[in-house]
């Protein structure tokens, strides 16, 4: 947990990684209650990373509040060489599910603060 200062307003956040593993599924549906952002995570070098998402987007619509903030980001944008799925279809999905989309890099921290 890490309080960060946003606009001048103090933000608690709490992040859980289950690295779209199944057996923190029926955990995560938990924390969706009470979640008000919702960060979806895909590895852009890998199809099947990306695949996983859909399972991701339809339990988070099911579980989590009403109007929750869901922001999907494609990882590991620095192995452009590696691409598996494009950026046009991380946009469209994020699209078609209402979220901001952002391809992002651990690595060379491309759209880590934003």
């Amino acid at each position: 947990m890490k309080t960060i200062e946003v606009d001048g307003i103090k933000v608690r956040i709490q992040i859980w990684d289950t690295a779209g593993q199944e057996r923190y599924q029926t955990i995560t549906k938990q924390y969706y209650r009470r979640a008000q952002g919702i960060f979806l995570v895909y590895d852009i070098s890998s199809e099947r990373s990306y695949q996983h998402i859909m399972k991701w987007v339809s339990d988070v619509d099911e579980y989590a509040p009403e109007g929750v903030q869901k922001i999907l980001i494609g990882n590991k944008a620095d192995e452009e060489q590696k691409r598996q799925v494009g950026r046009e279809q991380g946009q469209q999905l994020a699209k078609e599910y209402g979220m901001d989309f952002y391809e992002t890099s651990a690595c060379t921290n491309l759209n880590i603060k934003e």
